[in-house]
């Protein structure tokens, strides 16, 4: 099934706005027109949005803890890491499921890229032109290809993965966002267990296929799992001060 830009910006508007905005340009013209103050004046898109949301995250420290986080395996580097983190997490937050949209979809905005670290000429040309001469067709705007961010994200180092984790819920505790001691599930993965295994339950997970005719269909397989806190009980509980 495919997204649409309405559909990852309505995804956008029901998971990070806290405010509700509704366009009245009769009434901001009268304001205008009688001289009196404006608050401000914001375009209503996810720029906009964003603008206000990374500034935040910049303000309690979290922006300083994503530019410490580095790849594992990684001997050049010609994108800082910290940008493939933040563009991971953009598609995550616009509800993005396929690598494959994200240049119609997210790469080809120039003012989200530019939140991430990128500039105009990076999204319209790309930050290589390795390859270029062997492209059939015009070039899809996007400062990356999905393939280099899917191959680089797999790499984050999982140390910096903890500390970005803790240090944001610490940094969230500080800005009184919650309470200074946090008991909670940071990590809520399933893992495959046997039916020996104490706590251990049974899910039902269903997977889209093709089979050899080219033919879609979907396949249900159950497995026994268990819920975790993370792999090392130390970090479910932790005193955030």
């Amino acid at each position: 099934m495919r997204q649409t830009h309405d559909e990852i910006t309505q995804n956008l508007a029901e998971r990070l706005c806290w405010e509700v905005a509704r366009r009245d340009d009769s009434r901001v013209a009268r304001r205008l027109y009688r001289k009196q103050e404006v608050d401000g004046v914001y375009r209503l898109d996810e720029g906009a949005v964003l603008d206000e949301f990374f500034h935040f995250l910049d303000q309690i420290g979290v922006m300083a803890l994503l530019a410490e986080v580095h790849g594992t395996a990684i001997q050049r580097e010609m994108v800082p890491y910290v940008q493939y983190v933040l563009l991971y997490g953009l598609k995550t937050l616009f509800g993005i499921e396929s690598m494959n949209a994200l240049p119609a979809l997210l790469f080809s905005d120039e003012a989200l890229m530019q939140l991430v670290g990128f500039n105009a000429q990076h999204v319209r040309q790309g930050v290589c032109q390795r390859g270029a001469a062997k492209r059939q067709g015009e070039r899809t705007p996007a400062p990356i290809s999905p393939e280099t961010l899917a191959k680089n994200i797999v790499k984050l180092n999982l140390r910096d993965l903890e500390m970005v984790f803790n240090g944001a819920i610490r940094a969230l505790a500080k800005a009184g966002l919650f309470g200074k001691k946090v008991t909670g599930i940071v990590d809520a993965t399933d893992l495959e267990t046997t039916e020996r295994d104490e706590g251990c339950g049974q899910a039902t997970r269903k997977r889209k296929v093709t089979d050899k005719h080219g033919v879609p269909g979907v396949i249900s397989g159950k497995f026994s799992v268990r819920k975790i806190a993370t792999t090392s009980p130390s970090v479910a509980r932790r005193n955030y001060i």
